[in-house]
């Protein structure tokens, strides 16, 4: 029974541990991410979902999906926020 108690509470403690799920945006049929093997570029995310709202340096805003995707200093999709979390 004592290992029971202990299995579990390790496994309470190490779920805290797990880092937040990623940021997804749907574009048309196909799903994006900042955490991809591959990351996207800048080219194929406005091949993918055409051209943002608006562009504020390395960070796009497309208003309708309510995102923003941010790009590294490659020109690779980084991550993805929510556009209403940021303000």
């Amino acid at each position: 029974m004592l290992n029971i108690r202990v299995l579990a509470f390790t496994a309470a403690i190490s779920s805290l541990a797990i880092p937040a799920l990623a940021q997804e945006m749907r574009c048309g049929n196909r799903l994006i991410a900042g955490d991809q093997i591959h990351p996207l570029l800048k080219e194929q995310v406005l091949e993918i979902c055409g051209e943002p709202t608006s562009k504020e340096f390395d960070r796009w805003f497309y208003q309708q999906e309510g995102k923003i995707l941010v790009f590294n200093d490659n020109g690779e999709l980084d991550h993805i926020e929510d556009a209403d979390t940021t303000e």
